[in-house]
């Protein structure tokens, strides 16, 4: 087990524990520790039920590849463009991340199989196989990558949301990615740096009511054994959390901790936004600003009443292609972000702040 003097981030955890301890002695919003309340203690704590709802979810991930590589050409008779882009996606975006931010995380079952392989078995982990273990490169840490995800669906989305074979090697894509990232580094590397949908639903968790969280930090930070950290498949502290963006919600810290000293909190909306001690980085205002161009290139093609931008997204390597993704490039790269660098400098300028441009 790992002691608390050799745990890999104890100096930064110490400074995070007393900028975080200083700030929580401030007037706190007010919150309901859905742990304790019995059945759903019960439910939680047993690793089965979440075991089970993944594990079915991995042979409908399966099955819907299956349809849509060898199922109808047409999007609408195919299995796989209804499930994923008309179900799925509904339910991420009305349900999942609004009520629970990362919540589709602690269900997904894109990276169970290479979970199954870090941890050598199924439900009990046995003797790890052969692998790496190598820390993800600090310069790609963040939602850089992320971000250049949503840019590729960006300038495909034409054709990746309406014809199956595109969506079926687009998900066998990630599939395999994510077991050949678990061979590679430790834990959720794929999860964390590269799937596009943890990106924007990580930000979406600042502003999610649920958390999981530290009930007293002392009990904490006294306890040697990191047995949550061990436990997190994320590895993620909850001593050194900031906010909710890389927390996965997968329930594996509230199972591990012996002094019953983790809460599953509901609390108001954009609690986390609200904190003074708040991380403030740059990477997720760019993912922002991607995601805001990508909604309007996606509502003035699916919806707008320009057929040769419609036309234009479709024929992928036409020149009229060409055109459109340069557009759509530029938007994302180029004009929003010089928009939003421009207002935030008068706002430099008029405030007279002393903070430099790229934190502000």
């Amino acid at each position: 087990m790992t002691r608390l003097q050799e745990f890999p981030w104890t100096e930064e955890a110490a400074i995070d524990v007393a900028v975080l301890q200083t700030a929580e002695r401030r007037t706190i919003p007010s919150r309901t520790n859905l742990y304790r309340i019995p059945w759903l203690r019960a439910a939680l704590k047993n690793p089965w039920p979440q075991f089970l709802l993944r594990a079915g979810l991995l042979m409908g991930f399966v099955f819907t590849i299956t349809t849509a590589l060898l199922g109808s050409r047409v999007g609408s008779h195919n299995f796989a463009i209804i499930m994923v882009w008309i179900a799925w996606w509904t339910t991420l975006k009305l349900g999942f991340i609004p009520l629970g931010g990362r919540s589709w995380c602690s269900i997904c079952p894109i990276p169970l199989p290479g979970e199954w392989l870090q941890q050598g078995g199924i439900m009990e982990k046995g003797s790890r196989m052969h692998r790496l273990n190598l820390k993800w490169p600090k310069n790609l840490r963040g939602s850089w990558l992320q971000s250049g995800g949503f840019l590729l669906i960006g300038m495909f989305s034409a054709i990746t949301l309406t014809n199956p074979h595109v969506t079926g090697w687009v998900l066998l894509a990630l599939f395999a990615l994510a077991i050949g990232m678990s061979l590679v580094f430790e834990h959720r590397a794929f999860c964390s740096y590269i799937c596009p949908i943890g990106g924007f639903s990580g930000m979406y968790s600042k502003v999610a009511p649920v958390e999981v969280k530290v009930i007293d930090r002392e009990v904490c930070a006294r306890h040697a054994d990191k047995s949550c950290y061990q436990a997190c498949p994320w590895g993620v502290y909850p001593l050194a959390m900031k906010d909710s963006s890389a927390c996965g919600l997968c329930m594996e810290c509230l199972r591990a901790c012996p002094k019953d000293n983790l809460a599953l909190n509901l609390r108001p909306y954009g609690t986390d936004l609200a904190r003074s001690s708040n991380s403030t980085r740059l990477d997720e205002s760019f993912l922002a600003l991607i995601m805001l161009g990508s909604a309007l290139v996606f509502a003035a093609v699916f919806l707008g009443p320009w057929g040769w931008l419609k036309m234009s997204a479709f024929e992928i390597g036409s020149r009229a292609w060409l055109v459109y993704a340069a557009s759509f490039l530029a938007l994302n790269l180029l004009i929003l972000p010089g928009i939003f660098t421009l207002c935030v400098g008068a706002w430099k300028k008029i405030s007279h702040s002393s903070l430099p441009l790229k934190q502000l």
